[in-house]
């Protein structure tokens, strides 16, 4: 598929979404790019976690915080929507690495308040982001707060992060921290949104373990997916940086106004949306 018939097909892929679209995608190979309203700062939702994780991964790569240290969960930590360190016993000790596993795989709401507060809090993220060069983006409270606030960014907001993981040199950010991001991005679970046509698996390691059918390495292993997933009611949010054995690109993506079902089903107008960005993007730059 040429750009072309990339943009022909997206455009008609956007007039048939019930809601609005935010979407800024680069092709790191061939120096395409697509830029929809991709400058719109709004309100985000879990993909804005990556901000987090990049203050986090610096700080261990350059000594100021030992991945060890382990943070004493209290019960105001605990806060609503998605993971599951909101059921455990107050008084448990996980290190710090933990909460930023938890946080970005399983999306977990309460290990990424925790380690906001271990990284220096929204100043601190914020700091990391006006020194990275990341646009449009401001860092307001920890989620789920009283009184909201949370992370406010635009699809290239999104993007930029992406494109420090790829290009870490170019920001002046620690390519070691880079790693350390990537390393636990890798594990993230969702794949029905973005990743749901795309050759790959969160269990790709555990799939292709002595595998020698190359048609099923290729299914589950076929490329490398870097990604965050966000959705709240009417919302959809994805960051991502897709390397494929020819390209390399990245996206930053924000749905608004989905109206139907709920945030989390598959049938969401949001989750339909997400995946055959994917598709049009792997079939035209993968």
């Amino acid at each position: 598929m040429n750009d072309n018939t990339l943009q022909h097909q997206l455009e008609q892929l956007i007039t048939a979404f019930p809601g609005r679209v935010f979407l800024h995608a680069h092709n790191l190979t061939t120096g395409a790019q697509i830029a929809i309203d991709d400058d719109v700062a709004s309100r985000c939702a879990s993909e804005a976690k990556l901000f987090i994780l990049l203050t986090y991964a610096e700080q261990v790569a350059t000594g100021h915080l030992d991945s060890a240290h382990r943070v004493t969960l209290a019960a105001a930590d605990q806060v609503p929507g998605s993971g599951v360190m909101r059921f455990a016993t107050p008084g448990l000790q996980p290190t710090a690495s933990f909460l930023a596993y938890l946080m970005m795989t399983v999306s977990d709401n309460t290990t990424t308040n925790m380690l906001l507060d271990v990284v220096g809090g929204p100043a601190a993220v914020q700091a990391t982001v006006d020194r990275l060069g990341i646009p449009d983006t401001t860092i307001h409270n920890k989620i789920w707060q009283p009184g909201g606030g949370w992370i406010e960014s635009s699809a290239r907001g999104l993007a930029r992060a992406a494109m420090v993981l790829d290009r870490p040199d170019q920001y002046n950010y620690p390519p070691a921290a880079a790693d350390i991001c990537k390393t636990i991005m890798t594990h993230h679970y969702e794949d029905n949104g973005l990743a749901r046509y795309l050759p790959w698996s969160p269990f790709a390691a555990e799939m292709i373990d002595g595998e020698t059918d190359q048609q099923v390495i290729d299914n589950y292993a076929g490329m490398k997916l870097y990604t965050k997933a966000g959705y709240t009611l009417a919302y959809r949010g994805d960051v991502a940086l897709c390397i494929t054995p020819r390209s390399r690109y990245i996206l930053g993506l924000k749905c608004r106004d989905i109206p139907g079902a709920k945030p989390l089903n598959a049938a969401n107008p949001g989750f339909t949306f997400s995946a055959e960005l994917g598709r049009l993007l792997y079939e035209s730059w993968g």
